[in-house]
């Protein structure tokens, strides 16, 4: 078995709780004996001290790290040619390959610089011929028979754009523009392919073909609201993604900084009823809950409203007229079934 472990949108320096908060989250990824950790951009290279404070973190882990860079991590000081110059200087490169005993890990950059903006948009979802021709090459090298590990910053493929309403002059600030021919190397490959994302702070389950694109929640939660306590943006729990590789099949787990394993998921209330917030839900997958010792399947889950503009993906609308504490739940994450028990969520 080969475990990787992919833990993106740190923003280190936005507060001193986020810091300290991830030096125990460190602790947490070790022990869950990873082969690899993918750190999935965001660092927040654009803030005195970001670097130098994980370059020290890591220094001692007992595996290896690939790093990705964030839009947060980009070099405003230079030319949009040098965007990547701190990033490079401190962590080798911004695209790379590792060879795990049961797949292939990749890392490929998606942060382009839009020097016309001096704001949020100045950095923009893109894969330039250079990083494009990178793939290319690398992909060619590899055993097509072994599963593809992808991670990316700034998402391939994803429906939060047209969730969160933005229009089309700034898509491209959450989703890569022009992703085809990314998709296009990764449609025929013949062994399993998960394409692991960040920037969103968000899950959020996406099937392309027979690609499976994952964005994944941050391991800062809202960075702007400090504290261990801290969620994203689709109210899941900060934390990270577990990526087992095990005879040619790939194991996905979302797993919550300070919480036990099996914390799947929680009642909350909705505008129409109660609702089965599963954070790391597939709503392409059956869920079931348990009834009056029946197992209830759910309708599929439509976009809820959640926080500011943003509609989650994976809030089930639960049985009208039914109320309670707590529900066991069944489902399937890459045809891996899982049974849990949720409990209402009060404050």
């Amino acid at each position: 078995m080969s475990r990787v472990v992919f833990a993106t949108d740190l923003h280190l320096t936005e507060g001193q709780e986020g810091v300290r908060a991830f030096v125990d989250d460190l602790t947490e990824i070790v022990a869950l004996s990873p082969d690899l950790l993918v750190l999935g951009g965001d660092i927040c290279l654009w803030e005195a001290g970001a670097g130098d404070l994980l370059q020290g973190l890591l220094r001692d882990l007992p595996m290896p790290c690939l790093g990705l860079m964030g839009n947060h991590d980009t070099d405003r000081s230079r030319p949009p040619d040098e965007l990547d110059h701190d990033f490079v200087t401190r962590f080798d490169a911004r695209n790379g390959c590792i060879e795990l005993g049961d797949a292939h890990v990749v890392g490929l950059n998606t942060c382009r610089m839009q020097p016309g903006f001096d704001d949020w948009r100045n950095v923009c979802g893109r894969v330039d011929a250079d990083d494009l021709a990178w793939l290319e090459r690398t992909l060619a090298g590899l055993d097509r028979s072994r599963p593809l590990l992808l991670f990316v910053h700034i998402p391939l493929a994803t429906t939060y754009p047209e969730r969160r309403g933005a229009d089309a002059a700034t898509t491209d600030v959450w989703r890569v523009a022009d992703a085809e021919p990314v998709l296009q190397q990764l449609a025929d490959w013949p062994a399993p392919v998960i394409v692991g994302q960040g920037h969103l702070h968000e899950n959020e389950h996406l099937h392309v073909g027979r690609v499976h694109f994952v964005s994944v929640g941050s391991v800062c939660g809202r960075w702007w609201q400090q504290g261990p306590e801290t969620r994203c943006t689709d109210e899941s729990p900060r934390g990270w993604l577990v990526v087992d590789v095990v005879g040619g099949e790939i194991d996905l787990e979302y797993r919550a900084a300070r919480r036990p394993a099996q914390w799947r998921g929680e009642i909350v209330d909705g505008e129409k009823g109660l609702l089965l917030n599963l954070f790391f839900g597939d709503p392409t997958e059956l869920v079931e809950v348990s009834i009056a010792e029946e197992w209830v399947p759910l309708a599929p889950p439509d976009p809820v409203p959640v926080y500011d503009r943003f509609v989650s993906t994976h809030h089930w609308a639960l049985p009208a007229g039914w109320s309670g504490d707590r529900l066991s739940v069944r489902s399937r994450t890459r045809d891996r079934p899982w049974e849990c028990e949720v409990v209402r969520r009060r404050g």
